[in-house]
């Protein structure tokens, strides 16, 4: 890749676009509209991944203020979302077995849905939120003065940690005994490559159109498998809060029926991810290797971050 001028680094207008995305739609958070909510999650995750892979060249002067703003709004918005994916699922669940509770869940998770926006829009008031994002201009400054080559240094450095991290978990899927890997743990490390990936797309790595395919298809099972046991998991905390099995035998019944149906739609969601690593996991991982290779053309020291002491007092 040749030399990138000061500030054309690509990562640094795909950052841009990301922030200017975030502080729009903290401004549309009082509607708490569902898509609102999710498109506000995707974009802090997708800039705090690149806050943890540019971690070794900022310094915290300007990064952690930054990286809580993020958190923040994440986890504000985190409980309306669950119940807006879980609100999903129950309206795919159309079988006569899930109907009653179905039925019953839903109006919880309806209340409890106007309640977490309540409070996430108390807790996210936009004029204070955008002041806080303003410190991203710190942060955009020291990204600029680290550099192309300390950028695709570290970029390749994480994809091969996060790869070789994923690769074990996923490997252990087929496993049926206790080695077997904890699928939400191997959910997390996807997800984390899949950032990592997605920002060294932006400054301009390629790689083959069916590998991106395959990892979404793999990510997406293990999406799938979370809404539902988090779904089944939702069920029977809300019963047991009910003492729906001294108080109402028919509904508590209702309710593990529903929580059945939830987990075997996770299993086979898991049972499809396992499927997928088994049949182009290890392809998928050699042509990532391959699109990455740790080669002496990619300058591997990276530069220490500026001097915080130098820096004039916020």
């Amino acid at each position: 890749m040749g030399e990138a001028k000061p500030r054309e680094l690509p990562l640094i207008k795909y950052l841009d676009g990301l922030v200017d995305d975030l502080r729009k739609l903290v401004t549309k958070v009082p509607d708490a509209q569902a898509g609102v909510v999710h498109d506000a999650r995707v974009t802090t995750r997708r800039i705090n991944a690149a806050l943890d892979l540019l971690d070794p060249i900022l310094t915290g002067r300007n990064r952690k203020p930054f990286a809580k703003i993020t958190r923040k709004v994440r986890k504000r918005l985190g409980p309306v979302r669950d119940l807006d994916v879980m609100c999903n699922h129950l309206d795919e669940l159309k079988s006569p077995k899930a109907a009653a509770g179905a039925s019953w869940l839903g109006e919880k998770l309806g209340d409890a849905r106007r309640r977490a926006e309540k409070k996430a829009t108390a807790d996210l008031e936009s004029s204070r939120v955008l002041g806080k994002l303003g410190c991203w201009w710190g942060v955009r400054e020291e990204i600029i003065a680290a550099g192309h080559e300390a950028i695709e240094s570290l970029i390749a450095q994480s994809v091969h940690l996060q790869l070789d991290a994923f690769c074990e978990q996923a490997d252990g899927m087929g496993r049926s005994d206790a080695s077997r890997s904890d699928p939400h743990q191997v959910r997390i490390a996807g997800k984390s490559l899949r950032y990592t990936l997605e920002l060294a797309r932006e400054q301009g790595w390629k790689l083959p159109r069916h590998i991106t395919a395959t990892f979404k298809q793999i990510q997406d099972a293990l999406g799938l498998w979370h809404d539902y046991v988090v779904l089944a998991d939702r069920v029977l905390c809300e019963s047991t809060e009910e003492q729906l099995a001294l108080h109402n035998a028919e509904g508590q019944q209702a309710a593990l029926d529903l929580a059945g149906i939830a987990l075997q739609r996770g299993r086979r969601q898991l049972e499809k991810m396992a499927g997928l690593w088994q049949r182009r996991g290890a392809e998928l991982a050699s042509e990532i290797r391959k699109a990455f290779s740790l080669t002496s053309d990619v300058n591997l020291t990276i530069p220490p971050p500026p001097d915080a002491a130098a820096a004039p007092a916020a």
